[in-house]
């Protein structure tokens, strides 16, 4: 196994994990799962390649081997086109349930920092819901701290940012 980045045309394996993820933890996102069901194929399509292509956003996988993913993350740039980043935000956070409590949740978080490193990210955020400690706990260990920023999630309850400086 293994963490890359999403490869461009691998829109299938990114749906399938993303899916997974929506019905298994619909409390740790924004988008449900019909909202992210009712997608065509050419969206889908789209989003993954430019996870796979992009310098403003990536998508990695961790990669059970030929593809079948068991875990993803993305991050994206939180600056207008042409400025210069500083900050990124990471979303879709989300690790099978027997990969957890391993190094895959660290491996895609390395994954992320080192993408926003290289493009001279200085600081990344992300949120966590209330009702989601675990996930709390990862981000904590890997040295994600609370900004003080609190949300109402969509669904009800709050939900936390957490910051990291890049060095």
């Amino acid at each position: 196994m293994e963490v890359r980045r999403i490869r461009p045309g691998e829109f299938e394996a990114y749906r399938e994990v993303r899916l997974r993820a929506l019905r298994l933890a619909p409390y740790a996102f924004g988008t449900t799962l019909e909202e992210a069901a009712s997608r065509s194929d050419d969206e889908w399509r789209a989003f993954s390649d430019r996870l796979a292509t992009s310098t403003e956003t990536a998508g990695f996988i961790v990669d059970r081997g030929e593809g079948v993913p068991g875990g993803l993350v993305s991050v994206r740039l939180l600056v207008e086109p042409g400025d210069v980043p500083s900050d990124a935000e990471v979303n879709q956070m989300w690790v099978d349930e027997d990969l957890r409590g391993g190094r895959w949740a660290g491996a895609l978080l390395d994954a992320v920092e080192g993408f926003a490193r290289a493009i001279g990210v200085r600081r990344l955020t992300l949120w966590v819901t209330e009702g989601n400690p675990r996930a709390f706990r990862v981000y904590e260990r890997h040295g994600y701290t609370p900004t003080g920023v609190i949300e109402p999630f969509p669904r009800g309850g709050i939900e936390r940012q957490l910051g990291k400086a890049l060095t």
